[in-house]
């Protein structure tokens, strides 16, 4: 029972180290957002700067406005997209006033390694799980979000890059992210698997697909 008690405060270390690790990520992802914001600023300050000689029309007085409006800050506070809903809502907010604002903005939150390694930062796991290009295998199809395939594109585009290279770089992007969830699900059924085993508790709830491996660890054990 001693190794069996060393077993669950490592694995409740372990989650604690998980959980600082997600915190320290989204960190990151504030820092990230706050280093956009002092780039779109000072960006918007050399505009209106070269916007006062000559005078321009008070339509366009306030440049920092006409190029990323006054809620930038939560624009960026949107991302990433937590799920399906929240996914819709944004679709249904793009226009065509908004989508170049938002094509920099994601543009930005892909840098510096690109729609491959930082589709999180787009759209979370959660989505990832639950969508697919095409739509295929009983997945939300992610094409019939239009306009936010039109922003990730734009925000992806550059000189000889085609949307159909676009799309299969989009799908590897989903396809290695569901790989890194999968397999940090396996490890931690794993985990709970070595730690139910050890402490032979027949009462304890197995998923119905690990069951055979469970029954054989009893047998094995008696």
């Amino acid at each position: 029972m001693t190794n069996v008690g060393e077993r669950i405060d490592k694995l409740k270390d372990e989650a604690i180290g998980l959980r600082n690790e997600v915190k320290e990520l989204k960190e990151t992802l504030q820092r990230q957002n706050e280093l956009i914001i002092n780039i779109l600023t000072k960006q918007n300050e050399i505009l209106e700067q070269a916007s006062a000689t000559p005078p321009v029309p008070p339509v366009v007085a306030n440049v920092s406005d006409v190029v990323y409006g006054k809620n930038l800050r939560e624009m960026l506070g949107r991302f990433p997209l937590s799920n399906l809903e929240a996914l819709a809502k944004y679709e249904a907010d793009l226009n065509e006033e908004n989508m170049q604002k938002n094509a920099n903005i994601v543009s930005n939150l892909l840098a510096p390694h690109g729609l491959v390694k930082n589709i999180s930062n787009v759209i979370s796991d959660t989505i990832i799980m639950a969508v697919n290009v095409d739509g295929h295998h009983g997945k939300r199809r992610l094409l019939d979000f239009g306009k936010f395939i039109d922003v990730l594109y734009s925000a992806c585009y550059k000189d000889d890059y085609p949307k159909k290279t676009f799309l299969n770089d989009l799908r590897r992007a989903l396809r290695n992210t569901k790989n890194r969830c999968h397999k940090n699900n396996c490890i931690a059924r794993q985990k709970l698997r070595e730690c139910a085993t050890e402490a032979v508790i027949p009462s304890l709830d197995i998923v119905k697909t690990e069951k055979f491996e469970f029954e054989k660890s009893i047998m094995d054990y008696t």
